[in-house]
């Protein structure tokens, strides 16, 4: 359940850019609090960023072909 939200909760912030948390929890009928977690534990795993109660996607890093695959692989 919490897996299907996140995954709705990406696709909002990707077709809106930037989301309320209020709306979030009036789209997805949980309450503030719920998505309020649910949006830190994102912002944990970086897939979003939260600013003064909204949300939105953080860019992916830019790729620069095989330098960027040696400091994947450098990291391992």
């Amino acid at each position: 359940m919490k897996k299907n939200r996140h995954q709705a909760i990406l696709k909002l912030v990707d077709q809106h850019e930037v989301v309320q948390v209020n709306e979030l929890a009036l789209w997805l009928e949980v309450s503030l609090e719920t998505i309020r977690r649910d949006l830190n534990e994102m912002q944990d795993k970086g897939l979003i960023q939260r600013r003064h109660g909204r949300a939105r996607r953080v860019d992916p890093p830019p790729s620069y072909g095989w330098i960027n695959s040696l400091q994947r692989v450098s990291h391992s």
